[in-house]
């Protein structure tokens, strides 16, 4: 029963990238079964990630006081029934309200799993747990397009049961007990370094808006260059996740051994050229490609963002802030890139780029990473 309370934890970081990305290959379809324009069909996604950052903010805080065991089992005696709603909901409005409050729920998990994995992690190690971690966070981003891509053969719908199966097998085997954040000895103590925090909080953002929420914009350019259908959108979307599943833990032994700023300006480097070259692909394998290197940037910024913050003051507290960027940018994704995409095409993904370049060189300059 420990094993699969320890894994729970893992699955626990499938299902919240699993659950946000469930839509974004599919939103011709989900936007026909509602009747609503594709735009409107983009915003949906939005309708989860919007309440799930804002929340992020201050979830680190509310439940500081909470074991996280109690936190955990909370969220996902809500995530359960809402997710079952999802299956059958004839309305869009109650749709949103459904994915919202799935968004909250999991606002309170993402960083209390991994201020369970400090607690029961060697110091030494922690950056290995939380690139395993990352890799399930990206095992969750691989699978839903490809999941979300085959259901369309029956229904769009049906993504949302791996949703609520994977909330009820968290329910049914729990998660580890471990101290509450403000009692936890190996919280570290000290004055928050509020520059540093600031431009992790700028990277967190960039990885949100200019990788991980340019899902939906890859699957709409796939179908236009390459008049992709749902399955092959899925594929291409896909491949970012594999590669960022592949990557993570090795990316987290490196910033073990290495530290975290070469790991940081690395990661942008990589990021921003990608994004660059994306738009020249002239093959559908050339895109995968290339997606698959972007989002495997990402998912190592991210991951190695969060292990700073936990090494660092107030981390536990503050994981959640900065954590709640990147899904801000996540959320703002569909709503800035959608235009810039039918007003200027593919050269929106350089937009993007010039981003993750600009945090390449913060990290550079970021005093908390030196080493």
């Amino acid at each position: 029963m420990k094993k699969l309370q320890g894994a729970a934890i893992y699955v626990g970081g499938f299902i919240g990238p699993f659950t946000g990305q469930a839509l974004a290959v599919v939103l011709p379809e989900f936007a026909a079964t509602f009747g609503i324009t594709v735009s409107q069909a983009a915003l949906t996604m939005s309708a989860y990630l919007f309440p799930f950052a804002t929340m992020m903010l201050i979830s680190g805080r509310l439940v500081r006081g909470i074991q996280p065991h109690k936190v955990v089992f909370a969220a996902y005696a809500v995530t359960l029934p809402m997710a079952l709603l999802l299956l059958v909901t004839p309305a869009w409005w109650l749709f949103l309200i459904c994915f919202a409050i799935i968004g909250i729920a999991n606002a309170f998990t993402t960083p209390v799993f991994q201020v369970m994995l400090r607690e029961i992690t060697p110091p030494e190690s922690l950056g290995s747990a939380l690139g395993t971690y990352a890799a399930m966070q990206s095992l969750g981003m691989l699978s839903a397009p490809l999941v979300s891509g085959l259901s369309t053969l029956v229904s769009w719908r049906l993504t949302f049961l791996v949703t609520a199966a994977t909330a009820a097998f968290i329910l049914l085997v729990r998660v580890p007990v471990v101290p509450a954040p403000n009692a936890s000895l190996q919280q570290v103590t000290g004055r928050v370094q509020w520059w540093p925090v600031s431009i992790n909080m700028a990277t967190s953002f960039a990885v949100g808006i200019g990788i991980i929420g340019l899902g939906f914009l890859a699957s709409l350019y796939a179908e236009d260059r390459f008049g992709l259908e749902p399955v092959g959108r899925g594929l291409v979307i896909m491949c970012g996740g594999a590669a960022a599943f592949l990557a993570a833990r090795p990316i987290g032994v490196m910033a073990d051994k290495y530290g975290v700023r070469i790991i940081l300006i690395a990661g942008g480097v990589l990021g921003g050229v990608s994004l660059l070259v994306l738009p020249v692909a002239p093959w559908v394998w050339a895109l995968a490609l290339i997606w698959a290197v972007t989002v495997m940037a990402g998912q190592g910024l991210q991951a190695t963002v969060n292990l700073a913050v936990l090494r660092g003051s107030g981390g536990s507290s503050l994981l959640s802030t900065v954590q709640a960027f990147r899904f801000f940018g996540t959320a703002a994704a569909p709503v800035v890139f959608l235009p810039i995409y039918t007003g200027i095409g593919a050269a929106a993904f350089w937009v993007a780029a010039a981003g993750l370049l600009v945090v390449a060189v913060l990290q550079g300059l970021n005093p908390g990473t030196r080493v």
